[in-house]
C-alpha cells in the first residue's frame, strides 16, 4: 500500500478514527522530532522577553555549557544556563511541569489523552505503556498545578447559570425500600427531569 491509498483510507475515517491513526502513527515515529518540537515551545514561551533566571528574576543570564540526559529515545544534550547575579545554574525546564522527566516526548501526546478525557489506565495504553498510570497519576496533578499558576480575569458583572440537576443519593442508607440501590451513580429511570433528580442549591 502506497501513500496515496492510505490518504484515501484516513479521508473516510471519522474524527475518532483519525485521532486513533495519528496516536498509532505516533507511536512508531521514535525520533526526536516530537520531544525538540515541545522543549522549544517551552524556550519560546519562557525567553519570550529574553533570558531571565528563575531564581532572582534577573536578566544577566549566560550559557553555561550543555549537560546529557539518558531517556528512552536515547541521550538528549539540552543547554545550561547560569546567572550571573545569584550564580545559581537552571535549563530551559526548570519550574515547569517537565523538570526531572526523562520522558518528554510522551507529555504531548499524555495531554491529548487528557482533553479526550480518558481514565490513567487507558492513557496508558494509548502511550504503548511507556509509562505507568501510577507515574501518569502524578504527571496530571503537575500539569493541573501548572494551569492554576495562569492568569484568568475574574468574572464580573451579572453572571447567569441554569440549574443542575442530580440524582437523588442516599449514600450509606442500608435499608433503601423505594427503590433499587444504585452503584456509582447509575442512571435515572425516566428521561428529563423527574422526582430521582434534585437541584442542589447554594448555601
Amino acid at each position: 500500500m502506497d501513500l496515496k491509498e492510505l490518504k484515501k483510507l484516513a479521508d473516510v475515517l471519522d474524527d475518532r478514527g483519525k485521532q486513533e491513526l495519528i496516536s498509532f502513527l505516533q507511536s512508531r515515529t521514535k525520533g526526536v522530532s516530537a520531544p525538540v518540537r515541545a522543549i522549544d515551545e517551552i524556550q519560546e514561551q519562557k525567553h519570550k522577553d529574553g533570558l531571565v533566571c528563575p531564581h532572582c528574576k534577573t536578566h544577566s543570564v549566560v550559557r553555561f555549557g550543555k549537560y546529557a540526559v539518558k531517556t528512552r529515545v536515547g541521550e538528549v544534550k539540552r543547554q545550561r544556563y547560569r546567572c550571573k547575579s545569584c550564580l545559581q545554574t537552571f535549563n530551559d525546564l526548570t519550574n515547569t511541569p517537565l523538570q526531572r522527566t526523562r520522558r518528554p516526548h510522551v507529555w504531548v501526546r499524555f495531554i491529548e489523552c487528557m482533553i479526550e478525557g480518558y481514565l490513567l489506565r487507558k492513557c496508558a495504553e494509548q502511550l504503548n505503556d511507556e509509562v505507568t498510570y501510577v507515574t501518569l497519576f502524578y504527571w496530571r496533578h503537575k500539569i493541573l498545578a501548572a494551569l492554576k499558576q495562569i492568569p484568568i480575569k475574574s468574572f464580573q458583572g451579572i453572571v447567569e447559570m441554569d440549574e443542575t440537576y442530580l440524582l437523588y443519593s442516599e449514600k450509606g442508607k442500608r435499608n433503601i425500600t423505594e427503590r433499587k440501590p444504585r452503584k456509582r451513580g447509575g442512571k435515572a429511570k425516566y428521561r428529563g427531569i423527574s422526582k430521582d433528580q434534585v437541584c442542589p442549591r447554594c448555601p
